[in-house]
């Protein structure tokens, strides 16, 4: 006979749960994050609200475990983040907060955490004796506010919700380890967010590989959708349709086919790539009512560095045609002959050191004119075999990256003597190389001397060998080096600097042979190096024989 009891303890340990749920101290863990934040938060001193910025709610209630948030600046993402980060604890889940470096943890918990915890009392409760700037513990759990810059630091805490701010400042191999935290976790959830920087780098390499989400909004009058940041030009000095003037003098967002008003609140989130498991939103200052689209528009048209209103405006990624250099470029500059085993002329070669040895070897070209012929490009795996290349190709000047192993480097130099130099960039160096003959040294600028090897791919004064998988590869390590605007925060003084956004080996080694073959003035004419203007190679060069 069925026990007919059963069913009645089922439906009252449901009850019981329920009511247990709906107690003011546990409603928080049942309730989804936009709820939560919106009954029990209070952002300087107001009620928290979505208004102005609906296109959040469907963020904060996203379960995903993977999310990637490219966003411009002042859209709501980073409260976001931490309100996140603070409802995961009071779940009994372990938040491991990153950034780029110590300084931005003390900035962020300094001016973001602690107001939101002087804002609400009942979060500072929740928290026990545990509580510095780089930890807190809330409830059962811990937030780890971390640098990382720091291996020590990130491998010394086990974590349940990873969350990596600001990104694109840090470099690839600490997000590598950083996610290794998650490897003890049965929950492992993983939040990305960044403004973005440069294609295919950061948070924009995340965000290609999500189901990109952007907020498209269906106007009232002729039914079209528009998602705004896709419809913005990508180009300075292209007509803006989404943004119009009314007739006193202010601008609203407008359907790009029919000019009518559009309505931000009435959007929603529309992804290119639905079946994708990385969850990737777009969020650009046009998506907020908070945002003046006038004053979004006055920039577009004046400013002087438009790689900054893209990131920080729009909130997509850009570089300009100056600062990288693309593949297809690189692989024009190729001919019909193939790779060299061995050269009857000298040659020039340049290597740059790691698990594999990458090798780029050319020499003149005596029939023309400034045109240098790369004959051999590959990797080795040894030293032995980077002598045997020495000899194969008659190698007069060697220009070798000295780290990370320089008793390697030393004692590859020194068997090759007056030959191979070792190779240090030094950001003070300006102008023209700086040759140590006594201790066989180069030093030079990193970014004149990447700006000098692409502008001999750009002005054509290379011959590649014949396109091919090793051509593919070497001209991808080229278009991997991008240049990026960067700004001192003490001085606010701003310059360029290549920014590593995939593997870059080949594009070293290719560097440091335009540097060999630079050295000896007596090959004829050179390639004018970015500082010299007209000027011969051999007359701006600081030789000391």
């Amino acid at each position: 006979m069925a026990d007919r009891r059963k069913p009645h303890r089922i439906d009252g340990y449901v009850r019981a749960r329920m009511l247990e749920l709906a107690r003011p101290e546990t409603r928080a863990i049942a309730e989804p994050l936009a709820s939560w934040a919106a009954r029990r938060i209070r952002l300087d001193g107001k009620p928290f609200s979505f208004e102005g910025h609906e296109y959040l709610r469907a963020l904060y209630n996203d379960p995903s475990p993977h999310i990637a948030l490219a966003k411009a600046s002042q859209v709501g993402g980073t409260v976001w983040a931490i309100l996140r980060s603070i409802h995961s604890c009071i779940l009994g889940l372990n938040v491991m907060y990153l950034f780029p470096t110590r300084t931005d943890v003390l900035d962020f918990s300094r001016s973001r955490v602690a107001p939101l915890l002087a804002d609400n009392p009942f979060l500072s409760k929740l928290m026990s004796d545990t509580d510095s700037v780089g930890l807190k513990k809330i409830g059962n759990a811990h937030l780890y506010l971390r640098g990382m810059q720091s291996e020590v630091g990130l491998k010394s805490v086990p974590a349940d919700v990873l969350v990596l701010d600001e990104l694109d400042e840090a470099t690839p191999e600490a997000k590598a380890i950083a996610k290794e935290r998650l490897g003890h976790s049965d929950y492992k959830r993983i939040i990305e967010l960044s403004n973005p920087s440069l294609p295919d780098f950061g948070i924009d390499e995340v965000f290609q590989r999500s189901d990109q989400r952007h907020w498209t909004i269906r106007c009232g009058t002729c039914g079209e959708w528009t998602a705004l940041s896709l419809a913005f030009p990508k180009k300075l000095g292209e007509d803006v349709r989404i943004i119009r003037s009314r007739q006193d003098g202010s601008f609203y967002r407008a359907c790009p086919k029919c000019g009518g008003e559009l309505d931000l609140a009435a959007g929603e989130w529309v992804a290119a790539y639905p079946d994708r498991p990385i969850h990737g939103y777009r969020i650009s200052q046009l998506d907020s009512s908070k945002v003046d689209p006038g004053e979004i528009l006055a920039e577009y048209k004046k400013t002087r560095f438009p790689e900054r209103f893209y990131n920080l405006k729009i909130g997509i990624a850009w570089a300009d045609v100056q600062n990288r250099l693309d593949a297809a470029a690189v692989l024009a500059c190729c001919g019909e002959a193939g790779l060299l085993e061995r050269s009857d002329t000298e040659c020039t070669m340049g290597v740059d050191t790691g698990d594999l040895l990458h090798v780029v070897v050319s020499r003149f070209v005596e029939s023309a004119e400034n045109l240098r012929e790369v004959v051999w490009i590959g990797t080795v795996q040894d030293y032995p075999q980077l002598d045997d290349l020495m000899k194969r190709f008659r190698i007069r000047k060697c220009v070798i990256d000295a780290l990370p192993d320089i008793h390697a480097t030393r004692a590859f130099a020194k068997r090759h003597s007056g030959k191979v130099w070792l190779n240090y960039f030094q950001e003070t160096q300006r102008g023209a190389y700086r040759w140590d003959n006594e201790q066989r040294i180069v030093y030079e600028n990193r970014t004149e001397a990447l700006d000098a090897s692409r502008q001999a791919i750009r002005d054509h004064k290379v011959v590649l060998p014949r396109a091919g998988p090793i051509l593919q590869e070497f001209a991808e390590h080229l278009a991997a080096d991008v240049k990026r605007l960067h700004e001192d925060e003490e001085t606010g003084a701003r310059a360029f600097r290549y920014v590593k956004t995939a593997t870059n080996h080949f594009s070293l080694a290719f560097t440091y042979d335009c540097i060999a073959w630079s050295r000896d003035t007596s090959w004829g004419p050179r390639i004018a190096l970015p500082w010299q203007a007209e000027r011969r190679w051999d007359e701006a060069l600081d030789v000391r024989w």
